[in-house]
């Protein structure tokens, strides 16, 4: 009897343990391979109406693997064409600007490359943030090529990378933008880029250099993209895609001028008639916000009036060793092993 209390003991040790095992080894395969593809759709006649509503603030802690890509970092061409002279800094006139004594400046192009990759195949590590793959490791180029053949299709951005999969509590969505640059026109919010100077100009005040800054054209540090947003994936027993995205289109609005002076004065120059409304270049954004459940290894289609998003969550190979520490020592490039891929189901 004893005995068989023990293999009784025994036997459901061996199962809790099993039952253990399971969830962690499960749990353990949470990195997946992202794909993404968003085009803008023809402009179609429809009833719905997108409000007037400026574009929500992004996300602060939202991963941003384009501006790596895109961005160049000017600040030595800066200091080659302009800066305080010698005099000036030993009288500690600093009005002259000089780039040492701002932060780094960057330059981005006006508009972004639809493709975003990475310039060699990339592997990923324990621990990691979401890292870029390059070109060859996409997989969506003959659906691309399909979907470019409809009339009036503009692709904006494909991107693939691979992350680790969190809770919702945890996860921390990326970046996604692309297209045009509005900001020498308009605001973040959508609103028009006020120029003072040709303001002045319609005004009479022809010659005005005396006036130093007081009548310049107000410019910008941060572009305001056609396309731009957020895609969180998370995985919560499922896998599931969070998207805010929002595309922006010019448009017009009208504005109250009893409460807008910023839109001139509320009396019609041309009839000299009292005017209540003007209607005024607006930047419209529109909204695509959706969450939806997936499947991995299935490629989803996000309908909208307005955008078209393709997107694939595979299977991946495990990442197995922690990122190498970087020593900074100048050495001969060194294959850093064979790239992650996907795997079949």
């Amino acid at each position: 009897m004893h005995l068989q209390t023990m293999q009784r003991r025994f036997t459901l040790s061996c199962v809790a343990i099993a039952c253990l095992c399971q969830p962690m080894a499960a749990q353990a395969k949470t990195w997946f391979e992202v794909e993404v593809f968003v085009f803008e759709r023809p402009a179609q006649s429809t009833s719905e109406q997108w409000n007037e509503q400026p574009a929500k603030a992004l996300n602060s802690q939202a991963v941003d693997l384009i501006s790596p890509m895109i961005t160049t970092d000017i600040t030595g061409v800066s200091l080659g064409l302009s800066g305080c002279n010698s005099n000036d800094w030993l009288n500690d006139n600093h009005d002259c600007n000089d780039p040492l004594t701002n932060k780094t400046q960057k330059s981005h192009p006006s508009v972004v490359p639809v493709s975003i990759a990475a310039p060699t195949e990339q592997v990923a590590y324990l621990g990691e943030p979401p890292v870029l793959l390059a070109e060859s490791q996409a997989q969506f180029s003959d659906m691309i090529a399909s979907i470019k053949k409809e009339r009036g299709i503009t692709p904006l951005i494909h991107m693939t990378w691979q992350q680790d999969m969190k809770t919702r509590r945890l996860a921390t969505p990326v970046r996604i933008f692309g297209g045009k640059d509005f900001s020498d026109e308009y605001t973040f919010h959508g609103e028009p880029v006020i120029n003072h100077e040709q303001d002045n100009i319609s005004a009479g005040l022809t010659d005005f250099s005396s006036y130093g800054d007081l009548f310049t054209t107000r410019s910008q540090s941060q572009p305001v993209w056609e396309l731009d947003g957020t895609i969180n994936i998370y995985l919560d027993h499922y896998l599931y895609i969070e998207q805010r995205l929002n595309l922006r289109r010019e448009s017009e609005k009208q504005v109250d001028l009893a409460t807008n002076t910023n839109y001139g004065s509320p009396v019609d120059t041309v009839n000299s008639q009292p005017q209540a409304h003007k209607m005024v270049p607006f930047l419209q954004s529109i909204a695509l916000n959706q969450n939806r459940r997936v499947r991995s290894s299935e490629v989803h289609y996000f309908d909208h009036p307005q955008l078209g998003v393709v997107m694939q969550i595979r299977k991946m190979a495990q990442p197995t060793t922690a990122k190498p520490i970087d020593l900074g020592l100048q050495t001969q490039p060194q294959a850093q092993g064979q790239p992650v891929t996907s795997t079949p189901l």
